[in-house]
């Protein structure tokens, strides 16, 4: 929190400042919103929203498998006070702020800046309810006159989110004053601000099961790269720190998270589940410091002393993410991971585990060279990358969805087909525009078909519920960066169906919702805690491990 407030001060130093500003002076302890310069106001919303996002993204990532889970049981996986921060800075910051800048650029004209910001106020609202269900809204931002503000039901604050986004669409189409001088995600475009607002309406119609809301937005949503919903990170490194936050714990002196064994092993072929060609994203994905298999001995990774789980499916990964492909010898070893549910101690094997890569970390691209990157931030792209919070080929993906389980007038195949073929150029471009990569590795057009072919063939062959599992399997593999839209899928569908369990056959009690955070539950009079086996209102409550 530190960093992005460093960030903003650097920020705020970018916006030319008027004889007007200095109005601001008059009270420097406490300028109040009718005289906080809407700039400076502007941007300190984008970056709390970044913040707000690279937080429930993290907090997503582990049920789904695309980051380990450390802990033995659901039930111990997260605490109360783990939500502490994005709740503080949802409610404390990012929502009072944005009443009070769209109040104020209405007044002015500045339609962009009150549909941007709308997009965003909708965006928190509907990850509030998606996390935790019932939360605060209609009282929730009465400051010291409602302390305790009451809780909505999920299903109001959800309609609320949905009518701002409305809003936001009729906002961006009016004839602005100006546009934004800092516009961190679309440099000051209504059009494409407005695809946002769209594909977040495509998202909901999506979790509420409406085909024809669906089919009334789809041909003004986010389709191509450049019309991406992405936070932007640099590479600076201190004062502030502007580099991507796994950038940032994985490449400096500390050791970082342990990525999951079952994704890595996901895109490492799956073999023996049908799946036998590795994924082309691979390399840009993870980077392996240790590529010999020697050193995976019981001292480091004591599991592979131990025998596979009697739970575990034949063909699942255990302990390592590699089930070699025949024939394949290149990359089949190094994949350093954990499964979940492992909470073993924590051995020396921090220049062992399995890194983030190049994308969307802005880490360093895997062409086999291994070696520790515990060197201070000096590796790879520097942290020069992404938050992925809405891109195209999500966008296509949950249309594929929309098409199989609603019926809409997409074809289903065919935006799995765009969905992955999407996502794949896109970590291609992205990572070859903000560092080195080795060119002799990077997958060519007939690779990449061959990889698609792939897929497609086994969709074909599928029934529906399979068809859906591979639609679910692939936009999980897209989503990599995006813990956030994968753990609403995983709920929302029940796949893909084939994950690794947790190590413990008895998994405990599967969050349908997380804990409300302790601060809230502690701080308002009105306010209990939750069991987390009860679900939002979309959710269909399907029985998950």
């Amino acid at each position: 929190m530190k960093s992005i407030k460093h960030l903003l001060i650097a920020v705020v130093l970018l916006v030319p400042l008027s004889c007007s500003d200095l109005d601001l002076l008059d009270n420097p302890n406490a300028v109040t919103p009718d005289k906080a310069d809407t700039e400076l106001f502007f941007n300190s919303v984008q970056l709390d929203f970044a913040a707000f996002y690279n937080n429930a993204s993290n907090l997503g990532m582990p049920i789904p498998r695309m980051a380990h889970g450390f802990f033995n049981i659901y039930d111990n996986l997260y605490s109360p006070q783990s939500f502490n921060f994005i709740w503080n800075v949802a409610y404390a910051g990012m929502l009072p702020d944005m009443d009070a800048l769209i109040e104020k650029a209405s007044e002015l004209d500045l339609w962009v800046h009150v549909g941007a910001t709308k997009v965003m106020k909708a965006y928190v609202l509907f990850t509030l309810v998606d996390y935790f269900g019932a939360v605060p809204y209609s009282e929730a931002l009465g400051g010291l006159e409602n302390p305790s503000p009451a809780a909505d039901s999920d299903t109001e604050v959800y309609a609320a989110a949905f009518a701002i986004l409305q809003e936001a669409v009729a906002d961006l189409a009016k004839s602005a004053s100006g546009t934004p001088s800092v516009d961190i995600f679309y440099g000051g475009s209504a059009s494409k601000w407005s695809k946002v607002a769209n594909s977040l309406m495509l998202r909901y119609y999506l979790n509420m099961k409406d085909a024809s809301g669906i089919n009334s937005v789809v041909n003004d949503v986010i389709q191509s790269s450049g019309d991406d919903f992405q936070f932007r990170y640099g590479k600076q490194r201190n004062n502030p720190d502007s580099r991507h936050p796994y950038y940032a714990s994985h490449y400096e002196t500390g050791n970082g998270r342990y990525m999951s064994n079952y994704f890595m092993w996901s895109m490492r072929g799956e073999s023996g589940s049908g799946k036998d060609l590795p994924d082309p994203r691979i390399r840009y994905y993870f980077y392996r410091q240790d590529l010999d298999p020697s050193n995976e001995d019981q001292f480091t990774l004591d599991c592979v002393a131990l025998p596979k789980p009697l739970h575990y499916q034949p063909w699942q990964p255990w302990c390592l993410a590699t089930n070699l492909i025949p024939g394949d010898t290149d990359a089949s070893e190094g994949y350093w991971g954990r499964d979940q549910g492992n909470d073993d101690g924590i051995p020396p094997d921090g220049s062992k585990r399995t890194n983030f890569g190049i994308y969307p970390a802005g880490g360093k691209f895997d062409a086999g060279q291994g070696g520790s990157l515990k060197n201070k931030g000096t590796d790879g792209a520097g942290g020069n990358g992404i938050a992925p919070i809405m891109l195209s080929s999500f966008v296509a993906f949950m249309r594929a969805e929309a098409a199989l389980t609603l019926g809409t007038n997409d074809d289903a195949r065919d935006m799995l087909s765009e969905g992955i073929r999407t996502s794949i150029d896109k970590v291609i471009t992205f990572s070859a525009s903000i560092g080195n990569v080795d060119a002799s590795l990077v997958p060519n057009d007939s690779e990449i078909e061959a990889y698609v072919t792939m897929v497609l063939s086994s969709y074909d062959a599928a029934d529906n519920d399979g068809k859906l599992d591979i639609v679910a399997q692939e936009y999980i593999l897209a989503l990599w960066g995006n813990g956030y839209e994968a753990y609403n899928l995983y709920r929302r569908t029940g796949k893909p169906a084939n994950m690794q369990p947790t190590r413990e056959a008895d998994f405990g009690i599967f969050p349908h919702l997380f804990f409300y955070p302790a601060d809230y539950v502690n701080l308002n009079a009105k306010a209990s805690q939750r069991e987390i086996s009860e679900t939002v209102f979309w959710d269909p409550g399907l029985s998950l491990n």
